[in-house]
């Protein structure tokens, strides 16, 4: 195996081990600059760079010669360079290499738009990576996911010195992309935020609109990146996002159909439920990282600490990042979603479903969250059948942890990095 100074471990490793232990093929993706190829050289024998020249005229020549002598595990980064190895990946896999292990992918999310087309279906598995959670940052990445441990005694582990709220600001501002994290230490925090948003708009964007036949404009992609930015956290209709972004709605659907596939939006659905009425269905609108979303609306230190409503959006996203993370590197399987009734008498920021059981949270940016801030956690509890209710957590900036009653408490948002 490859090994890198200075690694920080990532939750990623351990689905990406479990994947190829049973699977011939795993597909890393990604935002760019979460570390995909980072990671999968500390899991690969061989590497081939489709995006250097004597790798990717190996390829190019003859693609099932390349791939023949390993050793394997071997990661094909930048795949898209070379689209012709997805073949002959399915071709050795189909004949010679039916075992886990072999191949790892790394490059382009092109393959969300061509998925009828895309060959290594049932042949591949996917290690989906997200920005540094702060369990990794500050906790330890080897542990279960959260949702694997629900029942366990390690459920929340609080530290010694849990963050402040200027603490916790702090940190969901620096958001978890390593090389923003990096450039902040250096002081070039704004400098990183701003090549990344021109980077996606200049060749990520011409790159995507080009595989689905369609016009795409730099300018407008970075305007509506700012539209998400402000309603990050938010249940907003389509129609008020595209005339917040000064289009009409099927062009700001394409940009929003690119971030999605560019992994920078995560649109999380409604939940329904046969027992309770009048849920809405509109999706709850996020970024996939707190540190793009505040540079993108100017958030800095200042204005997220005299602004409750940009406080509170910021800190959600930054929690529903952390869980995003928890959700998907869980055994079982398991969703995340938020509730909401059509008339907003009910709302809950997220609900996660895991099996056939059912988490809430709420997050706040106080430091002592009362039994009314869980109000609408209890209304869920009572309203499902107690064997579906696994439990409700309000996340706050505080010290402690406490009950709030019948399976609901409180816990500082560290606790996550348990």
């Amino acid at each position: 195996m490859c090994c890198i100074a200075d690694y920080i471990p990532r939750i990623a490793d351990g689905v990406l081990r479990r994947h190829l232990a049973a699977w011939p093929a795993e597909f890393v993706t990604g935002p760019r600059a979460v570390g995909k190829t980072t990671t999968a050289l500390r899991h690969a024998a061989s590497t081939l760079r489709l995006d250097q020249a004597p790798d990717r005229r190996l390829v190019l020549d003859d693609p099932d010669i390349a791939l023949r002598e390993g050793p394997f595990p071997l990661l094909i980064d930048e795949w898209q360079h070379a689209p012709d190895v997805l073949s002959a990946v399915k071709r050795a896999v189909d004949t010679r290499f039916p075992a886990g292990g072999q191949f790892i992918l790394t490059g382009s999310s092109r393959n969300d738009l061509h998925s009828g087309q895309w060959p290594l279906v049932g042949r591949s598995l996917a290690t989906h990576m997200w920005p540094l959670t702060g369990r990794e940052r500050f906790g330890d990445a080897t542990a279960d996911s959260l949702f694997d441990r629900w029942d366990s005694g390690l459920r929340f582990t609080v530290p010694a010195a849990p963050p402040d709220l200027l603490h916790y600001l702090h940190i969901a501002l620096d958001g978890g992309f390593p090389g923003a994290l990096a450039a902040a230490a250096a002081g070039a925090r704004n400098d990183w935020m701003r090549t990344y948003v021109d980077t996606t708009a200049v060749r990520d964007l011409p790159e995507l609109a080009a595989a689905h036949g369609r016009r795409r404009h730099p300018d407008a992609l970075r305007r509506y990146m700012g539209v998400c930015a402000l309603h990050t956290a938010g249940a907003v209709p389509d129609t008020a996002l595209a005339h917040a972004a000064g289009m009409d709605r099927r062009t700001a659907a394409g940009y929003h159909d690119t971030l999605n596939v560019l992994r920078l939006v995560d649109d999380v659905p409604a939940w329904h439920s046969n027992r309770l009425k009048r849920l809405t269905s509109m999706p709850k609108r996020l970024l996939a990282d707190s540190g793009l979303a505040a540079w993108l609306i100017g958030a800095d230190g200042d204005v997220i600490r005299r602004d409750p409503a940009v406080r509170g959006r910021i800190i959600e996203t930054y929690v529903a990042a952390q869980l995003r993370v928890e959700v998907e590197s869980a055994q079982r399987r398991t969703t995340m979603f938020h509730l909401r009734t059509q008339g907003g008498e009910h709302e809950i920021d997220l609900v996660v479903e895991f099996g056939t059981r059912l988490a809430a949270f709420e997050v706040k940016t106080s430091s002592s969250p009362s039994a009314g801030d869980a109000r609408h956690l209890a209304w869920l509890r009572d309203n499902l059948p107690p064997e579906q209710f696994a439990g409700g957590v309000v996340f706050h900036t505080g010290a402690r942890r406490y009950g709030l009653g019948d399976r609901i408490e409180a816990v500082p948002i560290a606790g996550l990095w348990g």
